[in-house]
């Protein structure tokens, strides 16, 4: 696992991309169950029902609310702390979706992805309203204007990481803006199995 990292995104003059050229990497879902599909990104809830939340009337924006994710990457005092760690990792791996900024055409949308530190990583958020966020305060958008979003599970992410490797995508940043931890893509399926293997863990 890596350790979680703060990255402020806001002040950096690049802006993010997609490397999927209109098609991200996605599972065979010949074989899965009668799993409930993830909101699609015209859904009322990838919006927030079109309206602009985070935002005042003049379009300035808010701070996100702190969440748990937040507390606990906070609270890892490095790459030693297991305990932490897996903390944070069952709390995120436990939430409904992922959320990503979906960039390219209708119909062929991919997660945004930027290059940090020389290797691409897909921008990653816990919340539609983070992923608003990050992309009103960085000019992906504007205040009024609705986000197109991609929410998948966490399973869905993991069962797809080969092919998400595959692309050149080294790892998954989580909240880039707030946050800012991150998981290498060839370490989701390892740690999924850990969290889920270990059972609830009490403090």
């Amino acid at each position: 696992m890596s350790e979680p990292t703060d990255l402020p995104f806001q002040d950096d003059e690049r802006r993010p991309e997609s490397l999927y050229e209109g098609e991200r990497p996605v599972e065979n879902r010949a074989d899965r169950g009668g799993a409930d599909p993830a909101p699609r990104q015209d859904d009322p809830q990838a919006t927030n029902g079109g309206s602009t939340p985070g935002t005042t009337r003049l379009g300035q924006l808010s701070e996100p609310e702190e969440t748990e994710t937040d507390v606990l990457a906070a609270r890892v005092t490095g790459p030693e702390d297991h305990g932490g760690m897996t903390r944070l990792w069952r709390a995120t791996m436990d939430l409904p979706h992922w959320w990503f900024v979906a960039v390219g055409d209708a119909g062929s949308e991919s997660p945004a992805a930027a290059q940090i530190d020389g290797q691409m990583m897909l921008l990653t958020f816990t919340s539609a309203e983070r992923a608003r966020h990050f992309a009103v305060q960085n000019e992906m958008v504007a205040p009024e204007e609705d986000l197109r979003a991609i929410a998948l599970t966490p399973q869905e992410l993991v069962d797809t990481a080969r092919a998400y490797q595959d692309a050149g995508i080294a790892g998954l940043m989580f909240d880039p803006h707030l946050s800012g931890y991150f998981m290498p893509t060839d370490q989701l399926g390892i740690v999924w199995d850990a969290v889920h293997e270990a059972g609830p863990q009490t403090d």
